[in-house]
């Protein structure tokens, strides 16, 4: 019986420690991270994938810059991504030729991570798939999504914040079919934010499409 006894005690140690180790790996895992994002200004992101080429540029006043990008991890459910990246260096200058205050510029990233969030539980064709949830570094913030064409704005003509414009975007003109199936295709989504997921799309622009 005694043998027994501690044979039982002796699992029950082993598995007490298993969670101690599990705990302490995962804290020293976070630990690292938030460590290698201080050292290199970089979210995570931006440390899984290798952006290729910018294809445009999306969000409010278009300020975020849109990559090809490809995951370094050659099991990665996705390898070809769209990387949205927002640099805050270009924001902050920006906020302050415009004479605003830090407030505004605190007030307009909060929208963006409150959007991120949002569009993480969202499933709908008509809503850009997140690969990677919003990531924050003190630099950059940065998110990931299913490959993507560009923006409607983009593809309107609107090329602010392209540094390199795609050859597919030059000239480009969309035809009456494709506006009128962009159109049918806007108002399917804003029908399923509204009575579905009950929310309200107060943005409802060419740069958020």
């Amino acid at each position: 019986m005694a043998g027994w006894w501690f044979c039982v005690s002796w699992e029950m140690r082993e598995v007490s420690l298993t969670q101690a180790f599990a705990k302490d790996s995962a804290a020293i895992e976070k630990t690292v991270q938030t460590t290698v994002q201080e050292v290199t200004g970089l979210p995570k992101p931006l440390q899984d994938y290798d952006l290729l080429d910018q294809i445009g540029s999306a969000g409010p006043g278009l300020s975020r810059k849109l990559y090809s990008a490809k995951s370094r991890d050659g099991h990665a459910v996705y390898l070809n991504v769209c990387v949205w990246l927002l640099d805050k260096k270009p924001l902050s200058e920006a906020r302050q030729r415009a004479g605003l205050s830090n407030a505004a510029e605190d007030a307009f990233l909060d929208v963006l991570r409150a959007d991120a969030s949002r569009l993480v539980r969202l499933r709908h064709p008509g809503v850009v798939h997140v690969v990677h949830a919003l990531d924050e570094s003190k630099n950059a913030i940065a998110m990931v999504t299913k490959p993507l064409f560009a923006s409607a704005a983009n593809a309107l003509g609107n090329l602010e914040n392209v540094e390199k414009v795609p050859k597919e975007l030059k000239g480009m003109e969309m035809r009456l079919l494709e506006v009128k199936h962009g159109l049918l295709q806007i108002a399917e989504t804003l029908d399923f934010l509204h009575n579905n997921a009950h929310l309200i799309h107060r943005s409802v622009a060419p740069e958020s499409k």
